[in-house]
């Protein structure tokens, strides 16, 4: 068969629909988080871990006050670098975080707690929800250029003020029995870019 103009032309055809089609079902490239982009200049790996937190309290229910320590397993190269706590619904009387200085005891940087409160009554059926990602940042392989003099990068993030890196539970409650429980490898679905 020779090869024509036609021929041609048809063969253009086709790898064209062929790139337009790969291009429309190929899945999105994850963007990446800009926590995670910025520990990426400091160090060689970043592995993210989360834990899904979801409570909703209506006013025949018992509150929820609840202490977490979470684990990793297999345990990842590298050590805890920062957690962060990404808010996706709040409603009514919620805190979470970690334990404030103004209640007794010693804050462990590896516990954090959630106290959801109940409210409203049979007439107006109020709740308290509360809906949260706990995203684990592990880091491992500090680059060449800041073994010199190591960033303090995990300590200031984690030191931040705000709800997201745990630092405003205002509850005057704290569970002082620790529940534990596995991390789940990677970003929660839908989440793994902000």
């Amino acid at each position: 068969m020779p090869f024509t103009q036609k021929t041609s032309l048809q063969i253009a055809r086709a790898v064209s629909l062929a790139a337009t089609l790969c291009g429309f079902f190929a899945s999105p490239a994850r963007a990446e988080d800009a926590d995670e982009a910025e520990l990426s200049k400091y160090y060689e790996n970043v592995d993210v871990w989360h834990f899904p937190v979801d409570y909703s309290v209506a006013y025949n229910n018992q509150d929820v006050i609840v202490t977490r320590e979470l684990v990793a397993l297999p345990p990842p190269a590298g050590k805890l670098c920062f957690i962060r706590f990404d808010q996706l619904k709040g409603e009514g009387d919620y805190a979470y975080g970690f334990k404030p200085a103004f209640l007794e005891g010693p804050r462990r940087e590896t516990e954090w707690g959630v106290y959801v409160h109940k409210r409203g009554s049979v007439f107006d059926q109020l709740r308290s929800v509360l809906k949260l990602n706990v995203i684990y940042f592990y880091v491992d392989g500090l680059r060449d250029e800041f073994k010199a003099s190591p960033p303090d990068i995990c300590a200031r993030k984690q030191a931040a003020a705000g709800p997201q890196a745990g630092n405003s539970y205002w509850a005057q409650q704290w569970s002082d029995l620790v529940v534990r429980a596995k991390l789940i490898h990677g970003w929660p679905a839908g989440q793994e870019a902000r």
